[in-house]
């Protein structure tokens, strides 16, 4: 490793502005609970430290940008470059009026009296509990997803009728090719069912801006509850996972009898439910989430596990599932974010 890289880290540890880890195990920060150990692991605590970390990072060698890693699924043999986590990097709250340029310019074009910011490594519970306690409705759906509001952005994360995207009117972000910052407005991105634009070139979320509707904070509350209720009432909760595993099937996909139904329904139809690979397992309780059961399963034994799902649900239904969660391999020939996801 470029000791010019290690000093800098160094330095900005010294200073209070990031913690460092060397060879640090990825299984304490996923919510699968595998993979190896990554070269470095930093934890920035500021928006200004996380830019300069990505720079510097990607000067060096090879990094990934993580939040909550809800959805990650990193090797066994761990990750040869830098991770670089978000989590500590957690602000949220309401303008009424814009603090910099930046700020004025999403006033100006969204025409917008009130906005809720939230930073990229806020957690989606904090960002639904504010919205609640501030009257705002349209949040309540985020309320038990364990991921950050950068992580959620790249795949469109949502539940219930719920996704991060509904409510979003921009986004500060960080081009490491360019190495600047910028914005983007909703209507320069997509969205659609656990998808998303955001990040396919290469971006880094900074901040996210949402518009904001006056709710009755009853009703509010009854929405948060019932969609608590909801995930606990159908989905494995306690235990290692990366939640849903497959994105939703095509409608039109498949065999007659099998078109429409989601991947969970698919993967009980096929009898999987509980099948397993040494300590990874179909979960009982929803056909869409495979655990880590034991606690101490491979991210090897995960990925064999899916194979396998895949392989019969084919052969049954005549679906193709595609993976949800995002596998991340040891090395690669890519520096920055981009090719770290391939």
């Amino acid at each position: 490793m470029n000791t010019l890289y290690l000093r800098f880290l160094e330095e900005m540890q010294s200073k209070g502005s990031l913690k460092y880890y060397r060879k640090y195990p990825l299984s304490m920060v996923t919510t699968m609970g595998t993979g190896g150990r990554a070269e470095f692991y930093v934890t920035p605590y500021d928006i200004q430290t996380l830019v300069m970390t990505v720079r510097e990072a990607g000067k060096y060698g090879r990094y990934k940008v993580i939040g909550n890693a809800s959805n990650l699924i990193f090797d066994d043999r761990g990750f040869c470059g830098t991770v670089i986590s978000t989590v500590k990097i957690r602000a949220s709250g309401v303008l009424r009026q814009p603090r910099n340029a930046e700020e004025s310019r999403i006033f100006a074009k969204t025409g917008a009296r009130v906005l809720m910011y939230a930073t990229c490594g806020t957690w989606l519970p904090s960002l639904s509990l504010a919205a609640k306690n501030l009257g705002y409705t349209g949040f309540e759906g985020l309320c038990s997803i364990p991921a950050t509001v950068g992580g959620a952005l790249y795949t469109n994360a949502g539940a219930f009728g719920c996704e991060i995207s509904d409510n979003l009117a921009a986004l500060s972000i960080y081009l490491p090719e360019i190495e600047k910052t910028g914005l983007i407005f909703r209507d320069e991105m997509t969205f659609s069912y656990r998808k998303s634009s955001v990040g396919k070139s290469g971006e880094i979320v900074l901040c996210a801006y949402f518009f904001v509707r006056d709710g009755n904070r009853s009703k509010i509350l009854e929405k948060t509850e019932e969609s608590k209720k909801k995930r606990a009432a159908t989905q494995p909760i306690g235990v290692r996972s990366a939640g849903s595993y497959f994105k939703r099937p095509d409608p039109g996909e498949g065999k007659a009898a099998y078109r429409g139904k989601s991947a969970g329904e698919l993967i009980e139809l096929c009898g999987l439910k509980g099948c397993a690979v040494r300590g990874a397992q179909v979960s009982e309780k929803h056909g869409n989430f495979i655990i880590n059961a034991s606690g101490k399963s491979r991210s090897s034994d995960i990925i064999t596990l899916a194979r396998k799902v895949k392989k019969k649900v084919y052969e049954k239904c005549g679906v193709r599932l595609v993976e949800e969660v995002e596998y991340v391999p040891y090395g690669g020939a890519g520096k920055g974010n981009r090719k770290a996801k391939e």
